[in-house]
């Protein structure tokens, strides 16, 4: 299962541009100075998801809800018996929570979504040369130090105004035989999904490689997609901001990007960093609170936070740690992640939200956590 620094190098890309002014001293984005307009009352770790038995570990768990069910997307999902192509990894499995009103992890009972042999199915579909490339360099037949794939990590899953589809980010992924760390990322798009009983419909890579990344958290306000990206700079993460109108979010043409100073800019390039966060992180209008809200796991830290703001493009406040996690019992130790709200499942007009976190629990094993956030 990937690690915390697994999921930030692969799914950020690298972050090259100037860093300006903030390059002396701490830049405004990672610590604004603003306190986040929040107080947390009490904080409830409610155990572990539990899944199906054939699903030995998964990580990942973005939400949304759409058409009134909350639908959840994973990354890498490990069987416990192999699939129809002889392995036992799914790069992105997803399910529905059938019963949301249970808010404890050993009750919340997921619906899978199935292949054939009764196993979690990739449900991010791949286009017919990457499935090509796959059967012919990713099987038992072939040695394990000659094995090449495509991979599909899921992201965020923001429902149309009418709620008639649903938007969901993706990454793709290249990784090939040489140990954990022999992987790419190639590029993030978006998926349009229709019908909830089958795959969604896979068009162009809307941010091929080497061009903008969105899609490690997203919204719909108003009219507009907000799509946030994270780009590794050394051990900082700062994210960018880019927008669409909803009805037009797979023309790249129709994007803009939030460029500092109440302005938006068509051109990637002038995107300024809005706030530091992680890889993996929920951005959200919380009504209880009358704000902007972020939550996402402090990289390496084994710590939630949160920061709020009056305008998805911010200005954004300082963090605010809310919650600890349980730490990885890994040796490397190399923190909890994808620390994610899920803010379809809020009650009490969201003075209380639920939180997840992964975390590893051995070789090929790993949990997610549910935390119960209650708002003063």
């Amino acid at each position: 299962m990937k690690n915390l620094i697994l999921a930030i190098i692969v799914g950020v890309g690298v972050f090259v541009g100037s860093c300006g002014s903030g390059c002396h001293g701490v830049p405004a984005w990672r610590d604004s100075g603003i306190p986040a307009a929040v107080r947390v009352k009490k904080v409830r770790d409610l155990g572990t998801l539990q899944f199906e038995p054939a699903i030995r570990s998964r990580d990942g768990g973005y939400s949304g809800g759409w058409q009134g069910q909350s639908i959840w997307w994973f990354g890498d999902t490990v069987t416990s018996q192999p699939g129809p192509d002889g392995f036992c990894w799914r790069s992105n499995t997803a399910s529905r929570l059938c019963d949301p009103t249970h808010a404890v992890a050993g009750k919340w009972r997921f619906r899978e979504y199935k292949d054939q042999t009764g196993l979690p199915e990739e449900m991010l579909p791949f286009t017919p040369a990457e499935a090509a490339y796959n059967r012919e360099h990713f099987n038992a037949k072939v040695p394990e130090k000659q094995r090449y794939r495509w991979a599909l990590w899921p992201g965020p899953l923001v429902a149309s105004p009418d709620d008639d589809y649903a938007l969901i980010f993706f990454s793709r992924i290249k990784g090939g035989p040489n140990g954990a760390w022999d992987f790419y990322g190639d590029g993030n798009s978006v998926l349009v999904w229709r019908d909830m009983e089958k795959k969604p419909e896979r068009g162009p890579m809307l941010f091929p490689a080497g061009d903008f990344p969105l899609g490690n958290g997203a919204l719909r306000d108003g009219k507009f997609l907000y799509a946030y990206g994270c780009e590794s700079q050394y051990f900082v993460w700062p994210v960018k901001v880019g927008r669409v109108p909803f009805d037009r979010a797979t023309e790249r043409s129709a994007w803009e990007f939030y460029a500092g100073n109440g302005r938006w800019s068509k051109v990637a390039g002038e995107a300024v960093p809005v706030m530091e966060a992680a890889p993996m992180l929920s951005v959200y209008r919380q009504p209880h609170l009358g704000c902007y809200v972020a939550i996402y796991s402090v990289p390496l830290a084994n710590k939630i936070a949160i920061r709020t703001a009056p305008r998805p493009e911010g200005p954004w406040s300082s963090p605010l740690m809310v919650a600890d996690c349980l730490a990885p019992q890994t040796p490397d130790n190399a923190g909890s992640y994808a620390g994610l709200a899920h803010p379809e499942l809020s009650r009490e007009g969201g003075r209380i939200e639920y939180v997840t976190y992964y975390r590893d629990t051995g070789w090929l094993q790993g949990e997610i956590r549910l935390l119960e956030i209650e708002f003063e």
